[in-house]
């Protein structure tokens, strides 16, 4: 509402007692730019330049300057009638302009005729006062300014100009910004990180791929963006967690949340990732029985892989390359695999939760990945009391950054809480790797200062090498002990076995002062013994609540003992740099807290449950099926977790929320499957029945004849395998392997299963067809020219005799696929049969050696014994 009016002069302002005089304010008409400059003129105000003045949208005239002519008053408000101009102002009488001629005037000759000398006539007539124009009264004002707004108006004008430069500041600011940001690409966010100190030198490597996507393409909808978007965004997330926070704080880089990261871990199959079937699986199996599922322990350990890139048939893309969970987003080859297992605390169960194929972590890259498959974990109501890994330094480096503190050993912190979680899990390093980790210690410092004595490797190295029978006799010592000693130093140096052989030896050349060294393996067996407890009936003392107290106080007795060591300079051993007594301090303090509060809900505890044992397990099985190789590829290592799943309750080719055409995606081994318990009963005996002649009966056996369809099965797997190699079609790949169920096992799949060897592939039924008819046209060449054996075959014979034998029959099911290449040579259905005879002709060529070695020594034989004398 306005506070004055505008005129000269006026008084008026929108005040109670102006309203209860009927004192009106009126806007001047914008709308109608003729009727305003009217106005502008009858107000007759100018600005500070002598321009004429324009009145803002806030400023009214009062009802003062108009006649009563001039309003309508019919309605309830009064209003100002159309085309109406104020008129009544009350100006001065001074500021009158008047017009006058020149002052001088041309000099002229004197004229002949009369001459005025009125001055009067010389003059111009005066203008009228009621005539004036817009120019006359633009310059009439500019010397005077008859009206000037108060203070209070002029405060309000520089606030709103002010706030008006500030804002048009800021869209510039803006509009800068974004055509800087839509300039910018991952080269330009490196090098303002790398100048910030927010990028290491490895970070910078890893990010290399991705230097050519622009930042405009994140701008987009998580679920648009490309592989290499969601791998530039999960790197920078694991490795450079402060650089990820800073573009997407500082810069307002649209990146995605943790939630939405986390999303990209998942797998739906056996793929790398957080495994979202399996962890399903065990929320159904939870609802049923919760209190055998709801406690769990988590395992985690690196397996070392072969660099090598594989193709998979089944999806038909490479494997070997780092993968997170979304697929290979890298032309990096992955060296190790990330491997975590779940394990029961309360009941025997383990399955593998999420495994990730990578070329070595930092300790931030590993705390995400942990926190990510944590937080899944928990979310699905599982209660993680503990979290079991190997002791060396780039764990207890990942535990710092997760919140423990593992600096002073007389207050340890060995737990940490997930963000906004309350539930502590306990930190515990696998107990065999720590009795390894003290041997190499005491093997490193030599010399090692206790309570009961000196510590020495050389007592250990002596009686390692103790071998004269002579002197165990001397020293009342039976054979029988010496072996338990040799092959319990091959098992561990610290072993049980070798502190009684030092306690017996105590007092004899180079065991003078070994008790020491006697208590040292003592103690550490003891602890060993109590975190490795198996089973509650068996072999290995249960935690139970009527043996904690006695455990609690073994656990207080050993810690204040392995505190109290010293190296031989007196420093304390867990100062000393490469001691490992610091994971032996871990795991006291985490069990004197974790065992109360589980012995509230439980009747006892095993601890081999906190063992790394089961990882250990795992690798190992995979290191027998892959043969002498230790390191397996990362295909073979992805067919064993899908093994290992399957055995888990989880099918790999039915997990849930995957597309119909992914079902059949898989390549199934027999492993997969089990079989049924009644299936001996299918199995009948190989002479049942044919112990009498019946006149009329087809004596040959249909047992005997599934046994020998057995190995064709077994060795047909072999020659699927190589084939595949040298195939490009990918109908035909399939055509070779089938995805189906056995029925029944006494089918010719039975030797298969039983000696799949991790890896072998199940033969579809023509492919068994084809090698059959292969190995028959086989032994007839044989047959018919046996002397010349090898010689007399070749792999293109036996291409012909399969090629006549099998012909046109759709023995693979290719059906509409046979008609597209059916023209030619490029019939993909002849092509499968050649390759398949040329591979298994080449898996027999050891055999035909073999027959003409035999027939040239049969030869030679005959020749020296039919050789004459004369």
């Amino acid at each position: 509402m306005p506070v004055s009016c505008a005129a000269y002069g006026c008084k008026s302002r929108y005040t109670l007692e102006a309203r209860e005089k009927g004192i009106t304010f009126h806007r001047f008409p914008k709308s109608n730019p003729a009727l305003l400059e009217k106005w502008r003129i009858a107000v007759e105000r100018a600005t500070s330049t002598g321009e004429l003045w324009m009145p803002s949208r806030y400023q009214r005239l009062c009802s003062l300057h108009f006649e009563e002519k001039c309003f309508d008053t019919t309605g309830q408000t009064k209003r100002l009638r159309d085309d109406v101009i104020p008129s009544i102002f009350n100006f001065p009488e001074h500021p009158q302009v008047k017009k006058v001629g020149r002052r001088g005037l041309k000099r002229h000759a004197p004229a002949a005729g009369p001459i005025s000398i009125k001055g009067e006539e010389s003059l111009e007539p005066e203008m009228p006062l009621t005539t004036r124009s817009a120019s006359d009264v633009q310059a009439q004002l500019q010397d005077h300014l008859y009206s000037t707004p108060n203070l209070e108006t002029l405060k309000r004008k520089l606030q709103a100009s002010e706030e008006a430069r500030a804002q048009k500041e800021k869209e510039l600011k803006n509009a800068k910004d974004r055509e800087k940001r839509r300039g910018k690409t991952c080269p330009s966010v490196i090098k303002e990180l790398t100048q910030r100190s927010l990028l290491s030198l490895e970070l910078q490597d890893k990010l290399q791929p991705y230097r050519d996507i622009p930042l405009d393409l994140f701008r987009k909808p998580e679920s648009k963006y490309s592989l290499q978007q969601q791998y530039f965004a999960l790197t920078l997330h694991l490795y450079g967690p402060k650089a990820y926070d800073y573009l997407k704080d500082e810069l307002k880089l649209p990146l995605p949340s943790p939630q939405g990261l986390r999303q990209w871990l998942k797998t739906e199959d056996d793929g790398p990732g957080i495994n979202c079937a399996v962890l399903q699986a065990l929320m159904q199996r939870k609802e049923e029985k919760p209190e055998k599922y709801t406690r769990v322990c988590l395992l985690l350990d690196t397996v070392a892989l072969r660099p090598c890139v594989s193709f998979d048939a089944a999806r038909t893309e490479m494997v070997g390359f780092i993968d997170l969970g979304k697929g290979a987003g890298t032309q990096e080859v992955a060296t190790e695999a990330l491997l975590l297992l779940l394990v029961g605390v309360v009941s025997h169960w383990k399955t593998p939760i999420a495994y990730f194929l990578i070329n070595g972590l930092t300790a931030e890259a590993l705390k995400q990945l942990v926190l990510h498959t944590l937080r899944e974990v928990c979310d699905g109501g599982f209660e993680v009391v503990a979290m079991v890994l190997e002791g060396n330094e780039l764990n207890k480096q990942m535990c710092t950054l997760l919140g423990c503190d593992f600096t002073k050993p007389t207050q340890l912190k060995t737990y940490f809480s997930l963000p906004g979680s309350k539930q502590k899990c306990y930190v515990i390093f696998d107990a065999g790797h720590e009795l390894e980790l003290a041997c190499d210690m005491l093997e490193a410092c030599t010399t090692i200062k206790s309570h009961y004595g000196q510590i020495k490797w050389q007592y250990i190295e002596h009686c390692n090498l103790q071998k004269d029978i002579s002197l165990l006799a001397a020293m009342n010592l039976v054979p029988s002990l010496s072996q338990i000693k040799t092959v319990a130093l091959a098992v561990q140096a610290l072993s049980p076995s070798i502190a009684k052989a030092l306690w017996l030896l105590h007092g004899s050349e180079h065991f003078t002062d070994c008790m020491g060294t006697v208590s040292f393996i003592q103690i550490l067996n003891r602890l060993f013994d109590m975190m490795s407890s198996r089973s509650p009936r068996m072999q290995g003392e249960r935690i139970s609540s009527e043996n904690l107290p006695d455990k609690l106080r073994v656990l207080q007795e050993t810690k204040g003992y392995l505190v109290t060591l010293t190296t031989a300079d007196n420093q304390p051993l867990y100062e000393s740099s490469g001691s490992c007594m610091i994971g032996s301090l871990v795991n006291i303090t985490s069990m004197a807290s974790l065992l109360p509060s589980l012995l509230l809900d439980q009747e006892y505890v095993l601890m081999h449950r906190f063992s790394q044992d089961h990882i250990r397990l795992f690798c190992e099985s995979i290191r027998r099926a892959g043969g002498r190789n230790k390191k397996p590829t990362a295909l073979f290592f992805k067919s064993a977790v899908r093994r290992l799943l399957s055995r888990c309750g989880v099918q790999a080719g039915q997990l849930r929320n995957c597309p119909s055409e992914n079902k059949t995606g898989f390549v199934y081994t027999l492993e997969d499957y089990t079989v049924p318990a009644n299936s001996a009963q299918l199995f009948p005996s190989l002479f049942q029945g044919n112990n009498l002649a019946v006149e009329g009966h087809d004596y040959s056996s249909d047992t005997l004849n599934l046994l020998l369809q057995n190995p064709a099965a077994y060795v047909t797997g072999w020659v699927v395998q190589k084939a595949l190699g040298q195939l490009a079609c990918d109908e035909c790949r399939q055509a070779l392997v089938t995805e189906a169920v056995p029925l029944n096992f006494r089918s010719g799949y039975h030797l298969l299963r039983l000696k799949h060897n991790y890896g072998l592939l199940v033969p579809s039924e023509g492919a068994i067809r084809t090698v059959l008819a292969a190995e028959r046209a086989l032994r007839h060449m044989i047959k018919i020219y046996k002397p010349m054996a090898k010689r007399s075959t070749s792999w293109l014979q036996l291409q012909h005799q399969v090629l006549l034998d099998i012909a046109n029959r759709d023995i693979f099911h290719l059906h509409e696929h046979i008609l597209r290449t059916e023209s030619g040579i490029d019939n993909h259905h002849y092509q499968l049969l050649r390759l398949l005879s040329s591979s298994y002709y080449e898996l027999r060529c050891c055999y035909l050696e073999k027959l003409i070695r035999q027939q040239q020594h049969k030869a030679h034989l005959k020749q020296i014994l039919t050789e004459s004398n004369f």
